[in-house]
């Protein structure tokens, strides 16, 4: 008879691949693996078992060490999914031979979950582009429910502190100074290193005030789209941190941080804005912007450190490995991107006055509340404050003719001089402002310009386009759903036509929201930071 303990990692794949461990009514078994786990398909159920591995922060070495942890993952994991994790159950051996929940020796343990179709995991349906607004919506208010219920405790509490975050920031560096010339370079490395503790040293006031206002919570702790499972309207948040509680309870903002910074990796920044956008709202988090990009940065280090793991093993083919390598360098990238944006906050440098341009339905206010989420910007609309001023419902519709009614030229000004004038006061506050309007000619943007002067502020316009049959797909169903917006098509067409283009003499980035390529929105994103850091 065999022991598990023992057991090569080699010989205990190929048991779990075997149908008859799970009982006669199994025809066939697919298992998949991570780092630390093998996860057994067998078409009713799932099985997941722990690799006998330590890694320091996580140590699964021994049999019993597995079992607990096996136990808490079934605790913690129906908090959010409770009809996906059933039991916790032995794997045993008899005659030689290992099979589930049976009454031989006891050798090994598994969490029993129900099995989902892998093709609903929302990496998979993000590939795909299926993951729209209202899913985004969905996991907002499962998440802002999910931290209301936790119950504080000073213990958690301290898991916010500065030596707690610093201790867990410094665990990265120390594990990635192997990886210096191979998945990043030591400009990188050493860049995101020095930011990171001077943001700490500099934000003490910041993280203190996390604590006292209750964002510290017994969190999810691995956060991203591959641990999301979406079915129609039902989702589930599965797989949490079981096995460190350091690395779980956090500050909400490193939780859902991750997942707005994996949208971003998946190509989906537009998504991860939207996102923080309805999490603020739903829960009233207004200074989770303060820390974002800190825990954004750290994220997306983490995952480039663990991607990074994967080129320890031996059997890997040269294939795999150059993509192990260029997914880690991209996790790394993105880290040097927003160490470069909580950059700006410990330099203290001037506010910054952004505008959007374009026809309607070019995506300026998508586009407008990326610069909010990154920027930590003011985000003024003129499709709000034009029915403010009128003392209407903002989502009452108005579907003048063009430059008639609520849009005729006098109302059009005024509503730009009411923008003009908010954006004035917050960035004499020193706050970063970003107007979200179409700026349709020079006389507009010039207006913007020269109040960003005034204030001694920089300035750079957004210039939104789109592919037409874009614009036109979007605009039509825009009409059907509850909007703050009154663009039409009809109005696409007539602003076409007396739309005034940018010149050379404009500061500004071009921006397609449509094109949903990682490289093309980066490079539009670090364009945009440049800007900003040449002004």
């Amino acid at each position: 008879m065999f022991s598990m303990v023992a057991m090569e990692q080699s010989k205990l794949f190929e048991e779990l691949k075997n149908p008859s461990t799970y009982g006669s009514n199994i025809k066939s078994v697919d298992v998949l693996q991570t780092h630390i786990s093998f996860v057994a398909l067998t078409g009713k159920y799932a099985y997941k078992v722990k690799k006998p591995v330590n890694f320091g922060f996580l140590d699964f070495s021994i049999l019993d060490k597995r079992k607990h942890y096996c136990e808490e993952e079934l605790r913690l994991n129906k908090r959010l999914c409770p009809d996906l994790y059933l039991d916790v159950v032995p794997f045993t051996t008899k005659n030689n031979h290992l099979e589930i929940n049976g009454d031989g020796e006891s050798v090994e343990y598994a969490v029993k979950m129900k099995e989902f179709p892998q093709q609903n995991i929302m990496t998979k349906l993000l590939e795909k582009d299926e993951i729209n607004e209202e899913n985004i919506e969905i996991i907002c208010d499962i998440l802002v429910d999910f931290y209301k219920k936790d119950k504080h405790t000073s213990e958690i509490d301290q898991y916010g502190m500065i030596e707690y975050i610093k201790k867990n920031t410094d665990e990265n560096f120390e594990q990635t100074l192997s990886c210096i010339g191979s998945t990043i370079s030591k400009d990188v490395y050493n860049f995101i290193k020095d930011t990171t503790n001077k943001f700490l040293q500099n934000k003490k006031e910041t993280f203190q005030n996390r604590i006292q206002d209750g964002y510290i919570h017994d969190c999810h702790g691995d956060l991203h789209s591959g641990n999301i499972v979406i079915t129609g309207k039902d989702v589930c948040i599965f797989d949490c941190i079981e096995f460190n509680k350091r690395f779980r309870y956090s500050d909400a903002a490193s939780d859902i941080g991750f997942l707005a910074m994996d949208l971003d990796y998946q190509g989906q920044p537009y998504l991860a804005s939207y996102l923080i956008d309805k999490y603020m709202e739903k829960s009233k988090d207004q200074d989770i912007l303060k820390v974002l990009n800190f825990y954004k940065c750290y994220r997306a280090y983490v995952r480039g450190k663990v991607t990074g793991f994967k080129l320890d093993d031996p059997n890997i083919d040269k294939k795999d490995r150059q993509d192990i390598i260029d997914s880690a360098k991209r996790y790394f990238d993105l880290a040097q991107y927003y160490a470069k944006l909580f950059s700006r906050d410990i330099k203290k440098t001037r506010p910054f006055l952004f505008i959007t341009s374009g026809i309607t339905g070019t995506g300026k206010t998508t586009a407008a509340r990326k610069i909010m989420v990154d920027y930590n910007a003011h985000m003024i609309s003129t499709d709000m404050v034009r029915k403010e001023l009128e003392g209407m419902d903002k989502y009452e519709r108005h579907h003048d003719e063009y430059n008639t009614g609520l849009y005729s030229p006098e109302k059009m000004m005024q509503t730009y001089k009411k923008i003009i004038e908010k954006a004035e006061k917050t960035l004499k506050k020193n706050k970063n402002v970003v107007l979200d309007a179409t700026f349709k000619n020079s006389e507009l943007r010039d207006m913007a310009k020269n109040i960003s002067q005034k204030t001694n502020s920089g300035f750079l316009i957004l210039n939104c386009s789109c592919p037409e049959n874009i614009v036109k797909k979007y605009l039509e169903e825009r009409v059907k759903k509850k909007s703050i917006s009154d663009g039409r098509w009809e109005i696409y067409l007539k602003q076409k036509d007396s739309f005034e283009p940018l010149t050379n003499n404009d500061n500004f980035v071009e921006i397609d929201i449509s094109n949903k390529s990682y490289n093309y929105q980066i490079n539009k994103f670090r364009q945009t930071l440049e800007k900003t850091d040449e002004v």
